[in-house]
């Protein structure tokens, strides 16, 4: 019988290490690209193209720090090549911080106009990059972020920082006013600082006024850091589906949330609204209607403008979750509310009248109108944050709406700013273990005290960003950052035999497309843990065997055109 089962055994394994590979995706052709001169990283993603002019397909241009210092591109121009860009960078193994991009100073004193001008049609990823819209000489960049000239494009972001991008005109991070089929799939990213002069409407992305502006929208374990206002906007139809969870929004200018009244399908969950519209207009400006700005954290009106064609929509159609979110306004912006609304901070009588909002009705503008919309579980609770990064930010909003008060709704550069990382970045204050600890490289550390929302998610996880609690994160990171390792390696899982749980070990010494799969002894895969780009470094995975029966099983990990395969065994 040992016999038999060693011959099949070593079958098993022979099929399973000569199996082809496959994946989701294409074999990568990685292309490192240099810092210096200023200029060289959109000089080369732009003319690193076919005939055509059409971005090399399957391309990846890898931003690698070259030594101890941090790395800063410098933009002289907007990346705007045809075709689909994907740029990665390196964490830089001695500091653990990622390559920064930032605008550089033309010689009339000009910087550019966007981040990038995509071309439609295409997709744009970004992943461990910190963009930084200050300049060197500390002035603010007044460009957007990404400005496509088309239709369908697709933006994915993942561990990224956009701090200081205000935008001009209407200053959202993405402008695509005038452009369907728009859809972004943003994680683990933080958006910081992005604010304007004037809280008009700055916020993540306004997606109107096309007939479907927006396809899908996905954002999970986000952070938006004294951002400007909501994250999506819209006068219309704004978003087909919009899928929002484990999201902190800390300190927001004008708004709510979402500027999407008439959404038909959606799922906000398990995310934190603190103090947003600290920043707001007085309610006379938009007259706290149902469904209007700063009416509701997420406001939601009748489908007055999909009632008819093409849309043909009624209330019945619409598919909306809404459920185990907080929110909350400190009884510092509270108090700020009641001051500005008197004699204002300065002393001077305010030139509007005393109407300012000085509390919010709360989740949804009014669910008993909207029978088909699920709101539970959505309860005004402080979660506990630093008390002193709450009193500075609040400081900071009540100072700038009231000099936009007395100044004809100018802030006069008076920007709402915490914890500013200059250009380039001095990262001061930031801990050396800020991956396992802050979820960012940035000075702030949003981890909260409040221990009943730490589990109050519909998966048991903390509400919010789950960046800000590393422990309960289920994807792999790196754990050991000052060192790049010399060889791709895979480590025996610990414990073994093992029940239910296990780590497993590995280390990759490039960035790589890669994969970690379980199998059973026929060869049949039967989980897949790990299934996407990473860059080089060692990683630990748990795996969490108590849906399998008790067996040996093989683990494989595949990086490029290296695999290895170990066994593992499950005794219950």
């Amino acid at each position: 019988m040992k016999t038999i089962f060693a011959s099949v055994f070593l079958i098993v394994l022979m099929f399973i290490s000569l199996a082809p590979s496959t994946s989701f995706s294409q074999t990568a052709d990685t292309v490192v690209v240099s810092a210096l001169p200023p200029g060289n990283l959109n000089n080369f993603i732009n003319s690193d193209t076919t005939a055509a002019g059409v971005v090399k397909p399957n391309t990846v241009f890898l931003l690698k720090p070259t030594g101890a210092l941090d790395t800063v591109y410098w933009l002289t121009a907007p990346i705007s090549p045809k075709g689909s860009v994907r740029i990665v960078g390196d964490l830089n193994p001695v500091t653990g911080h990622p390559p920064v991009v930032a605008p550089s100073i033309a010689a009339d004193n000009s910087s550019i106009g966007n981040f990038f001008s995509p071309q439609g049609n295409d997709t744009l990823e970004l992943k461990r990059i910190y963009f930084l819209g200050t300049r060197t000489d500390s002035i603010s960049f007044t460009g957007r972020f990404a400005a496509p000239s088309g239709d369908y494009n697709v933006f994915i972001f993942d561990h990224c920082v956009l701090e200081n991008i205000s935008g001009a005109g209407t200053p959202n991070l993405f402008d695509t006013w005038n452009h369907d089929h728009n859809s972004f799939y943003v994680t683990n990213c933080e958006f910081r600082n992005n604010q304007d002069d004037n809280p008009g409407n700055p916020g993540f992305a306004w997606v109107d006024p096309g007939t479907y502006p927006c396809d899908t929208a996905i954002f999970r374990n986000n952070t938006f850091y004294l951002t400007g206002g909501y994250v999506l906007g819209s006068a219309g139809y704004g978003c087909s589906y919009l899928d929002f969870e484990h999201n902190t929004m800390f300190f927001t200018g004008q708004g709510g949330a979402f500027d999407l009244y008439q959404m038909t399908n959606a799922i906000i969950k398990n995310n934190i609204f603190f103090s947003v519209s600290s920043a707001a207009y007085p309610a006379s400006w938009y007259n706290n209607v149902p469904g209007s700005w700063g009416s509701a954290v997420i406001p939601i009106d009748s489908l007055r403008s999909v009632a008819a064609a093409p849309y043909n929509m009624k209330e019945a159609d619409r598919h909306i979750t809404i459920i185990n979110n907080a929110y909350f306004w400190p009884q510092q912006t509270v108090n700020n509310w009641l001051q500005l609304n008197s004699a204002g901070i300065s002393g001077i009588t305010p030139l509007r009248p005393p109407d300012f909002i000085n509390t919010q009705p709360g989740m949804l503008t009014n669910k008993t109108s909207w029978p088909y919309i699920n709101v539970t579980n959505n309860d005004s609770v402080d979660p506990g944050f630093n008390s002193v990064l709450v009193q500075t930010a609040g400081s900071k909003m009540a100072v700038f709406v009231d000099t936009l008060w007395h100044n004809n709704q100018s802030g006069l550069g008076i920007r709402p700013y915490v914890y500013p990382l200059f250009d380039p970045p001095t990262w001061d204050g930031v801990s050396a273990n800020w991956l396992s600890t802050q979820g960012y490289p940035v000075p702030e550390n949003l981890r909260y005290s409040n221990t009943a929302l730490q589990t109050a998610g519909t998966d048991g996880k903390a509400l919010g960003d789950l960046n800000w609690f590393p422990e309960q994160l289920t994807t792999a990171v790196p754990k050991a950052l000052n060192a790049v390792p010399a060889k791709f390696n895979l480590s025996q899982n610990y414990p073994n035999p093992f029940n239910p749980t296990t780590m497993i070990k590995y280390s990759i010494p490039q960035s790589s497309f890669v994969t970690l799969k379980i199998y059973n002894l026929l060869g049949q895969e039967v989980a897949t843990l790990v299934n996407k780009e990473q860059a080089s470094g060692n990683y630990t995975v748990n795996f969490d065997a108590s849906k399998l029966a008790s067996g040996i099983y093989m683990y494989r990990v595949q990086s490029g055109s290296f695999s290895l395969t170990k066994k593992m065994v499950l005794l219950k």
